[in-house]
């Protein structure tokens, strides 16, 4: 399937718009991070919405390094990817989507389903 190939392009873009949302929803709370300092600045129990930025944009760049991953196993590499990878994505967001049903979730579902085909 062509659009396979792209999985990793796909998906990069998705890491991409993810960060971008994180870090417009979230400034205040990046400049507070910031401003404290950046170590020890995030405590869960006093900047819950600290921890919810950080956690936030850590997964858009972890995302991000999968998908550069898997762009660099196809079209380098020249390696179809394991069917696993589109499983375990899969999986994920379909987590995400219960737990989350107004998020970014759903983009990621239509990939997994890609990365899962023959």
């Amino acid at each position: 399937m062509k659009l396979k190939k792209h999985s990793g392009v796909m998906l990069t873009w998705t890491a991409v718009i993810h960060t971008v949302v994180g870090i417009i929803v979230y400034w205040e709370q990046i400049i507070d991070i910031a401003n404290g300092g950046f170590i020890n600045a995030i405590e869960p129990q006093l900047h819950a919405n600290r921890a919810a930025a950080f956690w936030f944009l850590l997964f858009g760049l972890l995302l991000f390094m999968l998908a550069r991953l898997m762009s660099w196993l196809i079209q380098v590499m020249g390696v179809d990817l394991p069917k696993f990878v589109g499983v375990h994505l899969l999986v994920l967001s379909l987590i995400g989507v219960l737990l989350l049903p107004v998020s970014g979730f759903w983009l990621v579902i239509p990939q997994a389903v890609i990365v899962m085909r023959k």
